[in-house]
């Protein structure tokens, strides 16, 4: 007979199941790896496909909006999947279908022009959308078999994803293979290991019960809400932080990018952290001190006209941004009446709008007042987060 083993969250399991469960982890940690690899290929090719497919920078936009526009009609998507099939199936079959999606993107706008590629964009969005939640849902499901906070760390993977991506799609372009080649290679890498660790990703049964999307209320509608105002400040920072550093501190345009490199950086090696803090001092507070370091790190960039304590205002953002995005889609994964998948699904949906919305309004109240304003009062949702940060309290 297996002994029986007592694991960190007081469950007493054998031997057997710990190991089943670890390995779940660390697969559903690749999945999120392999879709921030993904995501950092395509950020890096961006001025390549659109220098190859010959399009202008408004009709980029338009690509870039289709992509997005794919993954939040197709978050609701997931949720019903994931209801259905369960997380593990939906999961490891949008990883795979990201991985062709990707690899379709950045080998389209040839021989099929502009229809193909915002085509392939769009298929791409989706697939990323379906992946996300499903992803999410999975690691809630592992969170609680181990019964200890985990979720922080899989977003670190998908962090760190985000960082080898940007940095492997640099050395293909600098190598000639920008042409689609490499990122054809790349992504058939990808698909590999997505394949490899399939089996291992949690199996568990679809609840029989509960509502996989719904129009947000309650507890639903309060979550979703604050994660688009934390995706708001992401984005943000994406597309306006190199202007700000550009014109408060006079840096040029290649020092200016390191402002982002340093949200970014400082926002993966916290999230790897991330569920030690939480298991230590609780969700609630975590999210509160993540809400105040937000608002604080956002008002010390702004207000600052010196190129080093911008960047580390941004690194600030980065570090108390880390883990409010985990634990909001932790709580998420528990919303009651609704499946893991469902509660995710509604939640993301709201949360992504906030990234895709937040940038072009940034933008026009700049053009009436000035970027360092617009970010100023964008620094106002840490506030509003850190007020609501009960939401993320497990209940007993």
């Amino acid at each position: 007979m297996t002994a029986a083993v007592k694991e960190h969250g007081g469950a007493v399991r054998s031997a057997a199941e710990i190991a089943r469960i670890n390995a779940a982890r660390w697969a559903i940690s690749l999945i999120f790896m392999v879709n921030g690899i993904g995501i950092g290929l395509w950020a890096a090719h961006v001025p390549v496909v659109q220098a190859r497919a010959g399009i202008d920078t408004g009709t980029l936009g338009l690509l870039l909006l289709t992509i997005a526009g794919g993954a939040i009609s197709a978050m609701p998507l997931s949720g019903w999947l994931s209801g259905r099939w369960g997380t593990r199936a939906v999961a490891v079959g949008s990883t795979l279908l990201f991985t062709v999606t990707g690899a379709l993107l950045m080998n389209a706008g040839g021989a099929g022009g502009l229809p193909a590629l915002f085509l392939a964009a769009y298929a791409f969005g989706a697939s990323n959308g379906v992946l996300d939640v499903s992803m999410n849902a999975n690691a809630s499901e592992v969170e609680a078999a181990r019964g200890v906070p985990t979720m922080s760390s899989f977003h670190g993977f998908y962090s760190l994803g985000g960082l080898l991506g940007a940095a492997l799609g640099g050395l293909i372009i600098g190598a000639g293979l920008g042409d689609g080649r490499g990122a054809l290679a790349g992504f058939a890498v990808l698909a590999v290991l997505a394949a490899l660790c399939a089996r291992r990703v949690l199996a568990v049964a679809p609840a029989p019960h509960g509502s996989h999307f719904a129009l947000p209320r309650g507890p639903a509608l309060f979550l979703g809400l604050l994660g688009m105002l934390c995706f708001a400040i992401e984005g943000a920072l994406v597309d306006w932080s190199a202007l700000l550093l550009t014109n408060r501190t006079g840096a040029d345009a290649a020092s200016a990018a390191l402002g982002y490199s340093a949200f970014s950086i400082a926002m993966a090696a916290c999230r790897f952290a991330g569920d030690r803090l939480v298991l230590r001092f609780g969700a609630l507070r975590i999210m509160a001190v993540g809400g105040l370091g937000m608002f604080g790190g956002l008002m010390l960039a702004v207000l600052s006209t010196h190129f080093l304590l911008s960047a580390l205002g941004f690194a600030l953002v980065g570090l108390a941004a880390a883990n409010v995005v985990p634990l909001i889609f932790a709580a998420a994964a528990r919303t009651p009446g609704m499946s893991a998948g469902g509660g995710l699904a509604t939640v993301a949906t709201l949360g992504y709008a906030g990234l895709l919305l937040a940038p072009p309004l940034i933008g026009s109240v700049a053009a009436h007042t000035s970027i360092a304003v617009a970010l100023g009062l964008l620094s106002l949702s840490g506030i509003v987060i850190a007020a609501n940060a009960r939401v993320v309290q497990p209940r007993a």
